[in-house]
C-alpha cells in the first residue's frame, strides 16, 4: 500500500506543485491550506504516514502543529518547510522534535530524499513498538532495544547459547558485549559465570588467574590457588578485551581450548577442566593477525562462533527506549536525589524527573554516541542527578549533547546533503578534534571517549580517507 504523505501549505500554487510531484513519485498525497484543518482531519481518522508542513501560517503555525502531532500521533514524523532558513532556526526546530528542516525555494529531489528518511525512520518506530519490550526480555533478560540490529541480535545470541563452541563477541566500547556474554551464558543453562579484564593485569598475575599456581611459583606466592578456569568448571569463562591477551599466553590458552587441559604456574601436572569460552573484543582480530599481535591459530580456535554488537549509531530508534530505561533505573538505584522542599529544610519526599522532554530527546537522537550505550547511560544518570524539574532538558545534558546540534548543523549545511549516521559521528569527532586545536587527549574528554577509542577511531578515518586532515 503507498505511504500516505500529509501537506499543510497556505500557498495554493506551491502545495498544488508539492502534491504532484509527490504523487509522481508514487506516495498517497492530501493537502491543507490551514493547519487546524490537517488536526481536524487526522482526529477524524485521515491515513497519514509523514506530515510536510509550512512554518509560517495563518492561524496556527507550523511548529505548534508539530507539537500537536507530537502529542497525539507521536508515530508521525513531521518536516518543516519555511523561507526564512537559518542554521539557528534549523537547530530551534530539530529541538522542539522536526524530523527535517527544508528551506524555500524547494529542490523537489531533496524533497523526497528527506520524506522517504521520514517514512523509513517512522516505519522503524513502528516495528520497534511492535516488538515489545517484554518480547526482548523473555528471550533474553538485561535486553533494552527492539531496532533492526537489535531483533537480528537476539536470536543470534539464542542460537550460540545452545552451542559449545567458543564464541568471540565483537564491537565498539560501550556497546554492551559483557551485557551479551551474560545473556548468552544465562540462555545456556550452565552454572557458573566468571570474568576477567585480560587488558587489566600485568602478565605473570593473568596467567597466575587464568591458570592458578602452586605455592613457591613465585616471590608471594605462600599457597597453592586455583584459576579462574578452574572456578569455572562446568561453566562459562567470559575473556574481556581478549586482544591484549599477550604473546607469551595465547599458546597456553590455545593448548586450554583444544586439550580441555590447563597447568597451574610452577606445575607439571595437568588438569582436565570443562569450560565454555567466551571472549570479547574492541579490536579487528583480523587485522592484529596481520599485524603479529595476535596468533592465527588461536584467532581462528575462537572465530567459530561470532557476535557482532552494533554500535549505537546503527539502531537510533533504541534512543528514546534506552534514554527512558537509564531515567527509570537511575530513580530506582537512587541516583536521583531527594529534593528539599520544605521551609525548614527537611526532606519530604524524594523527587526529581520522571519524564525527558522532546527538545532533550531530539538532542539525545541527534547526538552519533561514540561512547555508545555506556555514554549515554552516563549521560542520562549525569542529568537525572543535575535536573532541577520534573523533566530533563536541553539545560540538563553534557555540554557536548547540547553543542553536537550546533556543530551537526554546521556540517550538514557545509555538505549540502543528507549524511549517514557514520558519516554524521566521523565529521563530529573530526570537528570536535578542530575545536580542541588537535589536542587528542582534550578531544577525548569532550567526546566523553578514552583515548585509546578516539586513537583507534582515528585510524580507522585516516585508512577509509587518508587526505583527512587528523
Amino acid at each position: 500500500m503507498p505511504e500516505q504523505v500529509l501537506v499543510v501549505e497556505d500557498d495554493l500554487e506551491l502545495r498544488e506543485m508539492l502534491l504532484d510531484a509527490l504523487r509522481d513519485a508514487g506516495y498517497v498525497s492530501t493537502g491543507f491550506a490551514r493547519a487546524d484543518a490537517a488536526l481536524a482531519a487526522l482526529a477524524r481518522g485521515l491515513p497519514a504516514d509523514v506530515v510536510l508542513t509550512d512554518l509560517l501560517m495563518p492561524g496556527m503555525n507550523g511548529q505548534e502543529l508539530m507539537a500537536r502531532i507530537r502529542r497525539e500521533r507521536p508515530e508521525l514524523n513531521v518536516l518543516i518547510m519555511t523561507a526564512f532558513g537559518s542554521i539557528d532556526s534549523a537547530i530551534d526546530l530539530v529541538k522542539a522534535g522536526a524530523y527535517d528542516y527544508l528551506t524555500k525555494p524547494l529542490a523537489i529531489d531533496d524533497l523526497l530524499v528527506a520524506v522517504q528518511r521520514a517514512l523509513e525512520e517512522s516505519e522503524h518506530r513502528r516495528e520497534a513498538a511492535s516488538w515489545s519490550r517484554s518480547a526482548a526480555e523473555t528471550i533474553l533478560p538485561g535486553f533494552v532495544g527492539a531496532s533492526r540490529p537489535m531483533r537480528a541480535l537476539y536470536p543470534l545470541i539464542a542460537k550460540a547459547a545452545r552451542s559449545p563452541h567458543p564464541v568471540l563477541i565483537t564491537g565498539e566500547s560501550g556497546t554492551g558485549k559483557e551485557l551479551v556474554a551474560r545473556a548468552l551464558h544465562q540462555a545456556s543453562g550452565l552454572e557458573a559465570f566468571v570474568t576477567v579484564n585480560c587488558g587489566a593485569l600485568p602478565e605473570a598475575l593473568l596467567e597466575s588467574e587464568l591458570f592458578g599456581h602452586e605455592k613457591g611459583a613465585f616471590t608471594g606466592a605462600d599457597r597453592a590457588k586455583d584459576g579462574l578456569f578452574h572456578v569455572a568448571d562446568g561453566g562459562t569463562l567470559f575473556l574481556d578485551e581478549i586482544a591484549e591477551l599477550t604473546l607469551t599466553l595465547q599458546p597456553k590458552l590455545l593448548r586450554a581450548l583444544e586439550q580441555s587441559e590447563i597447568r597451574r604456574v610452577g606445575s607439571t601436572q595437568p588438569r582436565t577442566v570443562n569450560v565454555r569460552l567466551v571472549a570479547a573484543t574492541n579490536r579487528d582480530l583480523e587485522q592484529e593477525v596481520k599485524l603479529g599481535r595476535f596468533r592465527d591459530d588461536l584467532f581462528w580456535r575462537l572465530n567459530v562462533l561470532t557476535i557482532r554488537v552494533p554500535p549505537l549509531r546503527e539502531r537510533p530508534g533504541d534512543i528514546p527506549v534506552l534514554a527512558e530505561h537509564f531515567l527509570g533505573r537511575a530513580a530506582e538505584e537512587g541516583r536521583i536525589p531527594a529534593r528539599m522542599t520544605s521551609g525548614d529544610g527537611r526532606v519530604i519526599a524524594p523527587s526529581g524527573p520522571r519524564s525527558i522532554t522532546p527538545e532533550a530527546m531530539a538532542l539525545l537522537a541527534a547526538y552519533p554516541w561514540p561512547g555508545n550505550v555506556r555514554e549515554l547511560r552516563n549521560a542520562i544518570h549525569r542529568a537525572a542527578t543535575l535536573a532541577a524539574g520534573d523533566a530533563i532538558g536541553p539545560e540538563d545534558l553534557p555540554e557536548r549533547v547540547q553543542q553536537a546540534g550546533q556543530a551537526i548543523a554546521h556540517v550538514v549545511s557545509a555538505t549540502r546533503r543528507h549524511l549517514t549516521l557514520r558519516e554524521l559521528e566521523r565529521l563530529y569527532i573530526i570537528e570536535v578534534l578542530h575545536q580542541a586545536a588537535g589536542n587528542k587527549s582534550r578531544a577525548a574528554e569532550l567526546l566523553g571517549l578514552d583515548r585509546k577509542t578516539l586513537y583507534r577511531k582515528l585510524e580507522e578515518y585516516r585508512t577509509e580517507d587518508p587526505s583527512l586532515p587528523l
